[in-house]
């Protein structure tokens, strides 16, 4: 019996499918979730989102106050599917009811996919912001928004002998004082999408990889710090952005 009861629960984590969404709230207008099939559970990665279901397969969401980090919104639904939401706030939202269960693709993976491919094949339009280690260098050949997400244009240079394999991208926002003259804490930023052809630039070569992070405020003296790890050391590319450069992506259609 328990054998059984074990391969069940194999078969339902197996059958879970995690979705990721960009959603904007506000606090005077409801966003409306509706799913394909009845709503399990929710779980709101802070108070600053309020949720109610409206039917079994709808769920309103809203913000109570205005707020300046991204959090998230799970939800798991009965037949066993995930939806992860990464939740930012807008005094105007784009989108006010996302329909799952519509044909239409809630990962965005489409869009996002196809954003980082128009940015790959964008001019260089930033200089400067470098960082090398090693004879292997790390630079931003530009900065885009769409208007709800950010993908910024790496390119690394190998002009070593030795191949340079990655084994990591993140984001992180770093220093910084709110508005009320406290000091801000680090926090980890989610990469929507990693763009890249391969993990290793062979010796004496180069790549591009394009990064996607949702929309993200910057407060006074904060940069965004993006890393790339070397895969089996501890050497670690990396480059500082301050709001500057952020506020003055280039807007994309």
């Amino acid at each position: 019996m328990r054998m059984i009861l074990c391969v069940i629960g194999l078969f339902f984590v197996v059958a879970v499918k995690a979705q990721v969404a960009v959603v904007e709230v506000t606090t005077n207008k409801t966003i409306s979730l509706i799913f394909p099939s009845a709503i399990l559970s929710i779980d709101r990665g802070s108070e600053h989102i309020l949720v109610q279901k409206s039917t079994a397969q709808v769920l309103k969401v809203k913000a109570d106050s205005v707020f300046a980090d991204t959090t998230n919104l799970t939800v798991i639904t009965t037949d066993g599917k995930l939806y992860s939401f990464l939740i930012v706030y807008h005094a105007s939202p784009a989108v006010l009811t996302f329909d799952l269960g519509a044909g239409k693709n809630i990962l965005g993976d489409t869009v996002l996919t196809a954003l980082a491919q128009k940015v790959r094949a964008m001019d260089h339009r930033l200089y400067g912001v470098r960082y090398s280690s090693g004879l292997v260098l790390l630079r931003v050949q530009g900065i885009y928004t769409n208007g709800n997400v950010i993908a910024v244009k790496l390119r690394i240079d190998n002009r070593s002998t030795l191949s340079y394999e990655i084994g990591g991208v993140s984001a992180l926002l770093s220093g910084g004082v709110s508005a009320k003259r406290r000091a801000v804490q680090d926090r980890e930023v989610p990469l929507l999408l990693t763009d890249k052809a391969n993990n290793t630039v062979r010796e004496k070569q180069s790549l591009v990889i394009v990064v996607i992070i949702p929309k993200a405020g910057l407060v006074q003296g904060q940069t965004l710090q993006i890393h790339v790890q070397e895969k089996g050391s501890d050497r670690q590319l990396h480059l500082d952005l301050t709001n500057k450069y952020i506020l003055n992506a280039i807007l994309l259609n």
